[in-house]
């Protein structure tokens, strides 16, 4: 059999190498005795304070380094270390020779004679000045970046405030261009066609304007947050915006067609928001919807809810086109019947009123058929969910 080199090697060799292995680890080792003061430290701790084994050994407590401020507490729990006999991860700042506050990790465990008396410590220090100034720097990090937000935020909020401004300024002079433009298509008999034609262009795009003023103020309005909760009847909003709707489907030949159980339904909801989402889905189904076709609206009771229905005569939404519905800006294959112009952005204002308002809303679509959209919102709304 080979010899063992452990038990060959001698006494002096081994003792050198656990010397070697003490003095050069990669943290800082030490022992204290029963009053605080070094008896032992390695090599790694002293380069990391800055004495001789000579200027402390003896002399000086570990409670010594401690930062002024601390000394008290750390002189408690020395002696609470010594009853329970460990420490885990105990933090401390340490004042090197030099002056430099050095924080560190102690951990420890106290040993103990025969008769339970506490005798000396075994205890590694760990320097942590890499990670505390990490963690300063991302503590800047996340001040600075807080700040940065709360800028963002007041000029986001000027922002609304411009565009809030800026927008309901702008509809009063295109409702004026839209009334005038209708008085002369009510004498277009004197008219021209082509000047027939000025006026159905100019009706066209101020309905066009106002249509990209209205979803700026909805955009606004939804990062403003919790909805105005209040009783309201969907009966009366829902024929309310029929009746808005009234002409633009009559150029189209299109019948508007209104269902309910009851006249008057009431639930607990913001009445504009709710106004919004039927407006969005009633101006799209008579820009998708085919001349001399209908488009209907209809309201159902539900036990814990009501389903508003807004169903076309159109080309219908292929089955791999309708997950992208919602999305913003998404332009789909199906395109209006008469060349109406579209933003893209109806469809995911109304899924996120309907989101505000705890309800939902999806599509049942049938290509060459038409689509239904359906919304439900709850009976009641519930504040609770945004306390």
């Amino acid at each position: 059999m080979g010899a063992n080199p452990t038990s060959n090697a001698s006494s002096a060799d081994y003792q050198a190498f656990i010397a070697a292995f003490y003095n050069n680890a990669p943290n800082g080792y030490h022992s204290l005795d029963a009053n605080g003061y070094y008896v032992k430290i390695n090599d790694t701790a002293l380069r990391l304070l800055g004495y001789t084994a000579d200027e402390l050994i003896g002399k000086k407590r570990f409670i010594d380094l401690v930062i002024p401020d601390a000394q008290a507490q750390a002189e408690v729990l020395f002696e609470a270390y010594k009853k329970a006999g460990n420490i885990r991860n105990a933090e401390f700042q340490l004042v090197a020779k030099d002056g430099r506050i050095i924080p560190v990790l102690l951990n420890s465990n106290a040993i103990y004679d025969e008769q339970g008396n506490f005798v000396t410590t075994h205890s590694v220090i760990i320097d942590i000045s890499d990670s505390k100034r990490l963690e300063k720097e991302l503590l800047d990090k996340n001040q600075e970046l807080n700040q940065l937000n709360e800028q963002l935020f007041q000029r986001n909020q000027e922002k609304n405030r411009f565009i809030g401004i800026a927008s309901h300024d702008l509809q009063n002079p295109l409702t004026t261009i839209k009334l005038i433009a209708g008085k002369f298509k009510k004498t277009s008999q004197n008219l021209t066609e082509s000047q027939k034609r000025w006026i159905d262009d100019l009706v066209s795009t101020s309905e066009r304007m106002n249509a990209l003023i209205k979803n700026m103020l909805n955009l606004t309005r939804l990062e403003r947050g919790i909805p105005e909760i209040k009783a309201c009847n969907i009966v009366e909003i829902l024929t309310t915006t029929l009746s808005r709707f009234e002409e633009i489907a009559a150029r189209k030949n299109i019948r508007l067609h209104f269902a309910s159980e009851s006249a008057d339904v009431s639930i607990q909801t913001d009445p504009d928001y709710v106004l919004e989402i039927v407006e969005n889905l009633v101006s799209n189904a008579i820009k998708f919807s085919f001349p001399a076709s209908e488009v209907s609206v209809q309201l159902r009771e539900e036990p814990s809810q009501i389903a508003i229905l807004v169903n076309d005569q159109g080309p219908g939404i292929p089955a791999e086109e309708q997950a992208l519905l919602f999305g913003k800006f998404q332009k789909l294959s199906p395109k209006p019947t008469a060349n109406e112009s579209s933003t893209g952005l109806g469809l995911s204002i109304v899924q996120e009123l309907c989101e505000k308002l705890q309800g939902k809303v999806y599509c049942q679509s049938t290509v060459g058929v038409g689509s239904t959209f359906i919304v439900c919102l709850p009976l009641l709304y519930r504040m609770s969910d945004f306390s």
